[in-house]
């Protein structure tokens, strides 16, 4: 079998969109089923790509596409392009590691999407307007179009439930998004100091003002000791702007630190070593840092949310966003994860990659046989 995974996105460093598409080459060189993997990127991309991953443990073609690096052409790309290159590499599925615009009738073979969630509805301020409707737009033609669409979680298949039912009840399934972090050796950054960690990129459902207004609360009331530094790990974006002037509100410049495009190794380290994990999220598909953070047996403090129950279980401290002070029960759930142990974490091996790997292996070749009963039965 052949495998063609895209990832031609904007993103100018690694993002969670990045490492799901790595995991994805993962998840197919792991076994025997698949003999070709191909990997199209933007050729932006590349470098951060290969910096950021260690492609040398999987056999995978990297092809890198020189296209403007703006909507349009991507779109284009996608709507042009895909299926030529799909042709050219004799694809047997095609799998978008997330949502674009596609033409499914220019394909010979099947067509796998990732949902992460229904952000385009659900967090329409990540986008702007009008963007937004054009993201809205893209997403409802993307599971239209493709064969499957594989949900990275219980909770993104409820909400498209809610949202789109005759496309989850149609070709929806569930496969959860896998974990490798644990695959790389630690890398121990310089001049590291005792720290608080958050791994988000800089966008409003991230909540990343309501952690520094608890973090600075904390430091306030003495709760945590005042050389405790916040690493805030995740690429820049609209809440950008309002992070740097809340810090500089607060005068945390010397206790927090904005990082962008850390190493798997480095990322691996930081989870092992800070005081906790702060996720406090208004609405995720999945949580990504929060499974990180488990299996690399940190503290884990979050919003109770749908998606981090569903991935946390008992293991997090969790509070709720929707408390009278927000932050206050915030700063609750950190002195309470900080007075115990870590919390051991259930029902981790879900998200192992072997078990992932088999999933999408099965996936794959359920899709393969149907396509080619379909050709038999037009012959």
């Amino acid at each position: 079998m052949n495998l063609l995974i895209t990832a031609i996105s904007s993103a100018t460093g690694p993002s969670g969109i990045c490492r799901h598409a790595y995991n994805l080459v993962r998840c197919a060189a792991s076994g025997n089923e698949v003999l070709q993997i191909t990997l199209a990127l933007g050729s932006w991309q590349e470098s951060y790509f290969r910096s950021s991953f260690d492609f040398d443990k999987v056999r995978v073609k990297i092809a890198s596409f020189d296209i403007p690096n703006d909507a349009f052409a991507r779109n284009m790309w996608y709507l042009r392009e895909l299926p030529k290159f799909a042709e050219e590499v004799a694809a047997d599925i095609v799998h978008l590691s997330f949502p674009v615009p596609i033409r499914r009738n220019a394909m010979r073979c099947p067509v796998v999407v990732s949902l992460h969630d229904l952000y385009p509805y659900d967090e329409p301020g990540n986008f702007g307007f009008p963007k937004v409707f054009f993201n809205r737009v893209f997403l409802q033609q993307c599971l239209k179009e493709a064969d499957c669409v594989a949900c990275v979680s219980e909770t993104t298949l409820s909400r498209l439930k809610l949202r789109f039912p005759r496309f989850a009840d149609r070709k929806a399934v569930v496969v959860h998004n896998c974990v490798t972090i644990d695959s790389n050796k630690p890398v121990i950054p310089s001049g590291r100091r005792k720290f608080a960690l958050m791994v988000a990129q800089h966008r409003a459902n991230k909540n990343i003002l309501l952690a520094l207004r608890a973090f600075g609360e904390l430091l306030q009331r003495r709760r945590i000791d005042e050389h405790l530094s916040l690493l805030l790990v995740g690429n820049h974006g609209p809440e950008t702007a309002a992070i740097r002037s809340l810090i500089k509100e607060q005068s945390l410049e010397t206790g927090v630190e904005l990082i962008e495009g850390v190493s798997d190794g480095e990322l691996r380290w930081m989870y092992e070593n800070c005081e906790f994990l702060m996720a406090p999220s208004s609405m995720e598909g999945f949580g990504l840092p929060i499974v990180e953070g488990l299996f690399c047996g940190c503290r884990v403090v979050c919003s109770d949310i749908p998606s981090f129950r569903e991935i946390g279980g008992d293991a997090c401290h969790y509070f709720d966003l929707h408390a009278e002070s927000d932050s206050s029960a915030m700063v609750e759930a950190i002195c309470n994860a900080l007075a115990e142990p870590a919390r051991p974490a259930k029902r981790l091996a879900r998200f192992l990659i072997g078990n992932v790997a088999k999933e999408y292996m099965a996936l794959y070749v359920h899709l393969r046989e149907d396509a080619q009963d379909a050709v038999e039965c037009e012959e």
